[in-house]
């Protein structure tokens, strides 16, 4: 790597941390902006060098957001909301841009691209492609949809006791860490989530992952795990209220969506409607048909290489 540099930035009042990583200090950048709410996302350097190769047309930016991970280092931050998020991203992107003298690609996760969109709608000038990947798009909806799918796909599994969980938390709102994460645990083990992980598996990939990264001491992992159901606490409400259809109707730059067929947290359905209804200079939408929640892990060649296009696209000027 001619780039590989973890140090820390301050964003909206907050030391925040970045792991930046590129094979040429002159291809354009790429911040990531990862799921959650709650997520790390420095732990997945390796991982997604690894599946996605990204390093080699882009300087990749890692970014443990407010409230996750390294970044939960030093004071508690007190205000984990949207609007606060939002307000980082757009700092990051100025710090990004004021470094590079160009815009940036912006790949946003599940939770982390509903914050990429607001971010672009604030401040197009600063982002030069938006990549929305299972975005969180309607609150409502995605929640009774996981809701539904968890219930139904247990009752007919005859599995009696995510039957008894689940008919325990009740149909949503779900604005409780617990209830939100006995939802997400059956829908992650219906295969929901990711195409060949189950709950438990994903989370001791959290754990093993923070473990082997250099980037983070065995404080830094505590942290993590308590944050991430300190920062569902925070975020649950709004997540709940989500509705881009309404809040974002047109974004000033080039938009991708991308969208997993077999994902039961962020549906099909409303993706569709909003690209449907979204007002964008240009706009794609790509189904990754062997994905869940998760299409950077469950296709990554096809995922990479859809960033890849996306910056080939633009330096031919399409």
């Amino acid at each position: 790597m001619a780039t590989d540099e973890l140090e820390a930035v301050q964003l909206g009042g907050t030391t925040q941390w970045i792991r930046t990583r590129g094979a040429e200090s002159s291809n354009p950048v790429l911040l990531l902006v990862q799921q959650g709410p709650g997520l790390p996302m420095i732990n997945e350097a390796r991982r997604f060098e690894r599946l996605l190769g990204l390093e080699a047309a882009f300087t990749v930016v890692y970014w443990d957001q407010r409230g996750c991970g390294r970044s939960l280092r030093g004071p508690k931050t007190t205000d984990i909301s949207l609007e606060a998020m939002v307000g980082d991203t757009v700092a990051l992107l100025g710090l990004l841009r004021d470094r590079s003298g160009q815009k940036t690609y912006v790949a946003g996760f599940s939770f982390g691209a509903t914050v990429a969109a607001y971010a672009a709608a604030k401040r197009p000038d600063l982002v030069e492609v938006l990549v929305a990947v299972g975005t969180d798009i309607d609150g409502t909806a995605a929640a009774n949809n996981a809701y539904d799918f968890a219930l139904s796909t247990a009752r007919q599994r005859g599995n009696r006791r995510a039957t008894r969980q689940l008919e325990a938390i009740g149909p949503p709102p779900h604005l409780r860490s617990k209830q939100f994460s006995t939802r997400a645990r059956w829908a992650s083990n219906f295969g929901g989530v990711s195409r060949d992980e189950n709950y438990a598996s994903l989370v001791r990939g959290l754990l093993a992952s923070l473990a082997r990264s250099p980037d983070y001491s065995l404080g830094d992992i505590v942290r993590t795990v308590r944050g991430i159901n300190a920062t569902q606490a925070a975020l649950l409400p709004e997540l709940a209220g989500v509705d881009l259809v309404r809040a974002l109707p047109r974004l000033e730059v080039p938009v991708i969506m991308a969208q997993g067929r077999l994902d039961q947290v962020a549906p099909g359905e409303a993706a569709e409607r909003y690209y449907g209804a979204l007002e964008a200079p240009s706009k794609q939408f790509v189904w990754f048909e062997n994905s869940a929640h998760t299409p950077q892990l469950d296709e990554p060649d096809k995922f990479g290489d859809l960033l890849r296009r996306a910056r080939a696209d633009r330096v031919a000027g399409t």
